[in-house]
This record gives structure tokens, C-alpha cells and sequence, in this order.
């Protein structure tokens, strides 16, 4: 590669950082001018307190104030960067909170780690490159390893919040047996449908602590809103398992026509234990198939030799004697 053709690639990576610097000085100018207004309006009402108190507290926690700070600045960058997400903005929200993050701005976090983290690395990363490796041919390869690691860590921040998703969701699934037997115990010694989930819920706290948070967590939003399909919906959201919706579905349906919910939950608990029967059926029928490949790698050589082996020798045996 050409002088001519490297050198307007390293105008342009400076201008990124130089872009990139003049950004964060912007937002961290925005933000304090934004901080003095809101205390002078504060200061105007008569409900903050007064300059020389804000001043020195100001002072006596810089450090704490530094961090607020730059948790905002880390705030309104995800939020200008979640615009890129567009529509799947509400998708990605429900995936990290199936993943276990409630929080409030864990999508700005997620959007500022999957853009601007990235970004910066692959900038870093070329100016590092552009200081250390003379302009030609040697570039191409510590060029390519910044875009690769760039894209890897764009990559890998999705790997780890589909994997924390699949073993939260596989051990909610692990827990959902022992939560319809004892919501059937419950229903059956006298307890209605919240009282028995709240129940149940605080007996697999120590079990299942993710299951008993959602089911807590249901049974909360049911009795401040009153709403309670709202809230089986909620729940399928955050855990989007064919088992809790099927739970939830039975749930809907004892309330809209009146079934007892110990009977639902009976009817349910034969339908899970018969589901499971099945998958465990299907798994042993499948056992054949997985044991084709190391009967045919490990096993058919050994008794071809063991058939074979004999007949080679004996014909070797042969030729030799005849020689």
C-alpha cells in the first residue's frame, strides 16, 4: 500500500479522535451548565441549599461527585447512541431484562458499550498503530487485528448477555417443576392463587431465586394494579419460556372462567409431567443416531481387525512360505 493512500487514512483516524475528544468536552460543558441552572432555579425557589454549602460540598466530595458525573455522561451517550438501535430498541430491552438487568438505564449501558466502546478501541487502536508501525506493507496486519478486536468486542458483549440469558432462563427451567408441586400443596390445603404464589415464592427463595423473584415480582404488580393479565404478560415477557406461558395461560383462563386453581394446577403439573415424559423419550430415540459416529470411528475398527486380522496374516504367511 502506497504513502499516498496511508496518509489520508491516518488524517482521517486523528480527526475521529480529535471528533471524539471534542464530544466528551461538549457533553461534560452541557452537563454543568445544566447542573448550575437546575441549583439556581433551586436556589430561586428556596428548597436548595446556598452557594457556599453547595460550594463546599462541592469540595469535600469531588471524588463521588467525578462519578456521578461520569455516570450521567455514560447515560446520555447510551441514550443518544440507543437512537441508533430504532426499532429494536424494546426487543434489546426485553432480552437484557430476561438476562437478569433491571435497572433502569441498562439498555443506555448496553447501547454505549456496543457503539462507543468499540469505536474508541478501533481508534485507540489506529493511532497506536499509526505512532508505532512506519507507513507501508508492515500496516496491513496490526491494521486488520485493531478492526478484528474492535468487531470481537462488539461481538462479544452480545455473546455474554445471550449466555447470562440462556443460564438464567435454564435454571428458571429447573426450578418450574418443584414450583407447580407446591403451588398444587398450597391450592389444595386452602390458599388462593396470590397467597399460594407468594408462598411459594418465598419457600423457593432458596432454591430457585430467580424463579421466586419473578413470581414475586408478578404477584406485587397484580395487587398495585389490579391488572392481572397485564401482569401474566409482564411475566412472559421477562421470562419468555414455553413453560411459563403455559402457566400463565392456565392462570388467565382459571380467572376468566371461574375453574378452581387447584384444579387448574393439577391439570397443569399432568400436562408438564407428560411434556417431560416425551422429551425424554425423544431424547432416548435419538441415542441411536448419536452413537452411529463412535460406532463407526471406535468400534468397527477393532472388530474389523479383530475379523479380519487373522485372514491378513494367514495369507502373509502364505506368500512367505511360498517365496
Amino acid at each position: 500500500m502506497s504513502e499516498g493512500v496511508l496518509q489520508p487514512i491516518f488524517w482521517l483516524a486523528l480527526g475521529g479522535i480529535v471528533l471524539t475528544m471534542l464530544g466528551c468536552a461538549a457533553l461534560l460543558q452541557f452537563e454543568r451548565q445544566r447542573n448550575l441552572i437546575a441549583a439556581r432555579l433551586m436556589r430561586a425557589k428556596g428548597t436548595g441549599p446556598s452557594r457556599a454549602t453547595h460550594d463546599k460540598t462541592r469540595q469535600s466530595g469531588n471524588l463521588a461527585h467525578a462519578g456521578k458525573q461520569l455516570r450521567r455522561i455514560v447515560g446520555l451517550i447510551g441514550e443518544r447512541m440507543s437512537v441508533i438501535l430504532g426499532g429494536e430498541s424494546r426487543d434489546t430491552a426485553a432480552e437484557l431484562s430476561s438476562a437478569g438487568f433491571r435497572s433502569r438505564d441498562a439498555l443506555l449501558i448496553y447501547a454505549f458499550l456496543k457503539t462507543v466502546l468499540p469505536l474508541a478501541a478501533m481508534i485507540l487502536g489506529m493511532a497506536w498503530v499509526f505512532t508505532t508501525t512506519e507507513i507501508g506493507m508492515d500496516m496491513m496486519i496490526p491494521v486488520a487485528t485493531v478492526i478484528a478486536a474492535a468487531l470481537g468486542l462488539s461481538k462479544g458483549i452480545d455473546m455474554v448477555v445471550s449466555h447470562l440469558r440462556s443460564t438464567r432462563l435454564a435454571r428458571i427451567r429447573r426450578g418450574f417443576p418443584d414450583m407447580l408441586e407446591l403451588l398444587v400443596i398450597s391450592s389444595e390445603a386452602g390458599l388462593g392463587p396470590q397467597p399460594a404464589m407468594q408462598r411459594v415464592a418465598v419457600e423457593l427463595a432458596s432454591t430457585s431465586s430467580e424463579l421466586a423473584q419473578e413470581i414475586l415480582q408478578m404477584v406485587s404488580e397484580m395487587r398495585m394494579t389490579n391488572d392481572r393479565r397485564g401482569a401474566y404478560h409482564k411475566l412472559n415477557i421477562r421470562v419468555p419460556l414455553p413453560e411459563i406461558g403455559v402457566f400463565t395461560q392456565t392462570l388467565d383462563q382459571s380467572d376468566t372462567y371461574g375453574t378452581p386453581f387447584s384444579r387448574a394446577m393439577r391439570t397443569l403439573i399432568n400436562e408438564q409431567r407428560a411434556n417431560r415424559m416425551m422429551a425424554l423419550e425423544e431424547t432416548a430415540a435419538r441415542l441411536p443416531v448419536i452413537m452411529t459416529l463412535p460406532l463407526i470411528f471406535c468400534i468397527m475398527p477393532a472388530v474389523f481387525v479383530v475379523l479380519i486380522g487373522p485372514a491378513v496374516l494367514s495369507v502373509f504367511d502364505n506368500i512367505i512360505a511360498g517365496g
